[in-house]
């Protein structure tokens, strides 16, 4: 069939080597690439009329992929610390939450600032209690280095707790590493 089966098969690895190369991301936020990272937020509040503090402090590691350019989904582990003390008293109250996240970043290849926008769901539990909280978060995305990103995002979050709704907004800082 072949006269040189050396050759086809020379041409049929270059071929396959060359569609695997142009298969291979080129950059942060392309289809393909790892996302792994973290996020953290501290919270300080002093309520003056009634003579009680709270401090809030929050790591959530996260773990995506770029199923098409600039579009992460991914899940994310946040682990939460409250304390609070009023006059005569005080609590601590650990919430543990696991869930899905999506992300979608603006920017190509040519840009180092990435703005982004997504949403997580997270199914929380604390002191024997269980929520869904909905997450929304927009902000930006710096590229330090070709793989490296530090994150600044706007939160909130909104789920219910005891017959209400819980609703928390704030700020967030991150870092993220790009892989591929």
């Amino acid at each position: 069939m072949f006269k040189r089966p050396h050759l086809f098969i020379a041409a049929l690895f270059l071929l396959l080597a060359t569609s695997a190369q142009a298969q291979t991301p080129q950059f942060a936020v392309d289809k393909g690439v790892f996302q792994i990272g973290a996020t953290t937020n501290l919270t300080l509040a002093i309520q003056t009329v009634s003579g009680s503090s709270s401090t809030n402090f929050t790591i959530a590691p996260t773990a995506g992929y770029f199923v098409i350019p600039n579009l992460v989904i991914g899940g994310t582990i946040s682990l939460d610390v409250r304390s609070r003390s009023a006059e005569s008293s005080s609590s601590t109250a650990t919430t543990f939450g696991i869930g899905p996240y999506g992300a979608y970043y603006f920017g190509d290849k040519s840009t180092s600032l990435y703005p982004l926008i997504g949403a997580a769901f997270l199914f929380q539990t604390s002191d024997g209690s269980n929520a869904i909280d909905i997450d929304f978060f927009g902000g930006i995305n710096y590229m330090v280095a070709k793989n490296i990103g530090l994150s600044g995002v706007a939160f909130i979050t909104i789920g219910p707790r005891e017959g209400a709704t819980f609703l928390t907004f704030g700020l967030r800082g991150g870092i993220s590493a790009f892989v591929w």
